[in-house]
């Protein structure tokens, strides 16, 4: 008798509620069932849009493992034989391919390529050495470009005359110009120099490959150098040529250029500006503790060098006249001198004996002839130094207070000088002493003061500048005023004549915007400059180029503005 509690075996058929793996019959039928369905034109083409086309792959790397694709180096062999022979081997087909045929191997030093072949015996492909440019337009020829059309591409012309040239020379002008602006890196051309003397040595079948090299190595050294002693080096071109003309006083003809510390910007108030007496060299200092020198071309206007000076914020820094130094000062008692040529920096740090009249080396003015520093210091006394060892040489004391600027003659042979009060007292350098003394018409708080040629100007607290020409003199010998402005109503901070004395620049650091030019022949303003656009903000530092082609302002914002007056230009 059966026992009738014995658990059966689940159904592998599929019946009641049985699990269980399906049959060998099952698994086939499936998979039968799966191969006999064919996929349409419509499924392969959506395969190979996603996965791509494997016959097309297939046939590429069979059409890249043709021997037709080398070219044998070997002049003796025939080339109809090596088809033949070809033709005899098995075909070649995606499985007979070897791994050597795909990969190229570039071994050989003589510049050519090198093929693995089923015998790894190199086969040479010839290859030109010398390489020519990776894109070559043929359109270049056949442009013609004008260098006059825009004010951006005149910088490119050789000649002043100079207008139409082909587009192969204007690329060739940009590539010098950029090679200019961004020097070679050492690296690069010290490995251009190991090759031109590598080759130099080895190959000697031209008479003039060596040469060739030596003025490619000139070429990068002048390039990659220092861009200020390539400057410092060569100055002719770089005088200022303008002529004084007579300015008229209506309009004045300025136009902006691009701020001159664009690509490197002052961290704080632009304190002091002071132009090269030859170069294009704007020197730029403030309380950042920084002395920068930009190469102002208007334009780009780069960053020739710079000299960061931890202990002291700069309050006053001025190219000496012989182009080759920098005098700054803070409020320390020491000022620096830097050596543009070699890099040096020199330390003044006492003047034995008169320290207790000098707590501070801040305001200070090199005379123009080179030879003499005048410091400003305390209880109305200005001591002078020599400029180029920084020894005290003298003293001037003036009554009233304390000194409130002062100027030197075109000569440096006379300090004027100015006390808060409003008196001026003329002192000879070479007499060690005072020849005059003269007081300001309604000078009361004389704040700062500006000369030039014979013509002094004085400005004061109220806004006032009176301009005194020094040839002339009134009834009571004080020298002629010639003209007065009164344009500004805020403390006069800073005045700056051009060169020719013709233009006065005055302005005040109270007040947004408070700057302008006045006409000093006719003692007006020219109206059309500054505009209600002009950016120029609190204005804290003026100068003029050597020959005021250029005029710059710095502000309280960091900002250096830079200005070409086309009049001088």
């Amino acid at each position: 008798m059966a026992n009738q509690f014995s658990k059966s075996a689940p159904s592998s058929t599929g019946g009641g509620f049985g699990v269980g793996s399906p049959s060998k019959k099952q698994k086939k039928a499936q998979n039968e069932s799966v191969n006999s369905s064919k996929k349409d034109d419509v499924e392969l083409a959506l395969e190979r849009a996603v996965f791509g086309d494997l016959d097309g792959y297939e046939e590429g790397l069979k059409e890249a493992a043709e021997p037709e694709i080398y070219e044998s180096t070997d002049e003796s062999s025939d080339v109809s034989d090596y088809e033949e022979e070809q033709e005899q081997q098995e075909p070649a087909t995606f499985a007979n391919i070897q791994d050597d045929d795909l990969f190229v191997v570039d071994g050989i030093s003589d510049g050519t390529l090198a093929v693995m072949s089923e015998d790894a015996v190199p086969m040479k492909v010839s290859r030109q050495k010398s390489f020519s440019s990776a894109w070559v337009d043929s359109d270049d020829e056949r442009l013609s470009i004008s260098l006059a059309s825009t004010d951006k591409i005149r910088k490119l012309r050789t000649e002043e005359g100079e207008d139409t040239i082909s587009g192969k020379e204007y690329n060739a002008r940009l590539r010098s110009q950029f090679q200019r602006i961004y020097a070679v890196p050492e690296w690069a051309a010290t490995q251009k120099r190991k090759k031109a003397s590598t080759s130099g040595q080895s190959g000697s079948e031209t008479g003039s490959s060596s040469d060739e090299y030596e003025a490619e190595d000139d070429e990068e050294r002048a390039l990659s150098a220092d861009p200020l002693k390539v400057l410092l080096a060569s100055t002719d071109k770089y005088t200022s040529k303008s002529k004084s003309k007579l300015l008229p006083s209506s309009v004045l003809d300025i136009a902006r250029l691009r701020d001159a510390n664009q690509q490197a910007p002052s961290q704080s108030a632009v304190q002091t500006l002071s132009f090269h007496p030859r170069l294009p060299l704007l020197l730029s200092a403030g309380y950042d503790r920084t002395l920068r020198i930009y190469n102002v071309d208007g334009k780009v206007n780069a960053l020739a060098t710079s000299l960061h000076i931890r202990s002291s914020p700069i309050q006053t820094a001025q190219f000496h006249v012989d182009g080759r130094r920098a005098f700054a000062g803070g409020r320390r008692r020491y000022f620096y001198i830097w050596d543009l040529e070699s890099g040096g920096i020199d330390k003044i740090t006492r003047m034995y004996g008169h320290e207790r009249h000098q707590h501070s080396m801040e305001r200070f003015k090199l005379s123009p002839c080179g030879r003499f520093i005048g410091l400003i210091g305390s209880g109305g006394w200005i001591n002078l130094l020599d400029a180029s060892s920084g020894q005290w040489i003298a003293g001037a004391k003036v009554e009233g207070g304390q000194v409130a600027d002062f100027a030197w003659s075109p000569d440096g042979g006379r300090m004027t000088i100015a006390n808060s009060a409003g008196e001026v007292w003329e002192w000879s350098t070479a007499e060690r002493r005072f020849v005059s003394r003269w007081a300001d018409y309604g000078g009361v708080g004389i704040t700062t003061l500006a000369a030039q040629r014979n013509m002094v100007a004085l400005g004061s607290q109220s806004g006032i500048v009176n301009v005194y020409d020094m040839a002339k003199k009134d009834d009571d010998d004080r020298p002629s005023l010639v003209g007065t402005f009164d344009s500004l109503v805020n403390s006069i901070s800073g005045l700056e004549f051009s060169h020719d004395a013709q233009m006065l620049a005055f302005a005040s650091r109270s007040k947004k915007d408070a700057f302008r030019f006045g006409h000093v022949a006719s003692h007006t303003v020219f109206k059309n400059w500054p505009t209600s656009g002009t950016p120029l903000g609190k204005v804290t530092s003026t100068a003029f180029s050597s020959g005021s082609e250029m005029f710059a302002s710095g502000n309280e914002a960091g900002k250096i503005r830079l200005f070409k007056l086309n009049h001088y230009a």
